[in-house]
């Protein structure tokens, strides 16, 4: 039991940074301002359905895509580590985001797909999965996933707290945490790949 533990929060505590509740909320008031306080609310249910159903089957599909490819998981290391660091310095360095969409499909796109679940989040469910197992992966996506969701439903009486300028802060604080987490996948995809093959015993 101990140890299934320790796997649900050695992948529930990456996922969390990935999905980087805390720096949806000026996004997502941005874009539900036009709403009423009902469409908002079915808003978050909508977004928040579509991205556990594209991370569960990116999760169930990827394996046999990677294997009929030939793709190897330091492929997707190095890969899905400089895209999370080029989008993560972008935000860092671009603060205001182009975002797309119209008010009524705000859940779907770009709320539920890309902005809850990107790159950052595959790319961690895919390691997650390959060191801690399916299940705790799928425990820790689930419970992220509920995390947010109540992140966005308490997103008005947050922004009143916080403040838009504090949400801010705490979205550049996980852009950087992620720009640092994208690094270490490179380097570690290098790393898988460089060495050496073990020479079979005879």
């Amino acid at each position: 039991m101990d140890i299934v533990m320790e796997r649900f929060w050695l992948a529930f505590i990456p996922l969390f940074v990935a999905f980087d509740a805390p720096g949806l909320l000026p996004l997502y008031w941005v874009l539900s301002q036009g709403l009423p306080g009902p469409q908002r609310r079915q808003a978050v249910h909508n977004a928040v359905l579509v991205a556990f159903l594209v991370a569960l089957a990116f999760l169930w599909v990827s394996g046999a895509v990677f294997r009929f490819m030939g793709i190897q998981m330091a492929d997707v290391m190095i890969a899905g580590g400089v895209i999370l660091f080029a989008l993560m310095l972008s935000d860092l360095l671009h603060p205001e985001k182009a975002l797309f969409g119209s008010l009524e499909a705000i859940g779907v796109v770009p709320l539920g797909v890309p902005l809850i679940v990107g790159p950052a989040v595959l790319t961690t469910v895919l390691l997650s999965r390959e060191r801690y197992g399916l299940w705790p992966t799928v425990a820790a996506l689930s419970c992220n996933i509920l995390v947010t969701w109540v992140v966005l439903q308490g997103a008005d009486r947050l922004m009143e707290r916080i403040g838009r300028d504090g949400a801010k802060v705490i979205s550049k604080v996980f852009s950087l945490v992620l720009a640092a987490f994208a690094v270490m996948l490179v380097r570690q995809g290098l790393a898988m790949v460089m060495s050496p093959a073990p020479v079979p015993s005879r």
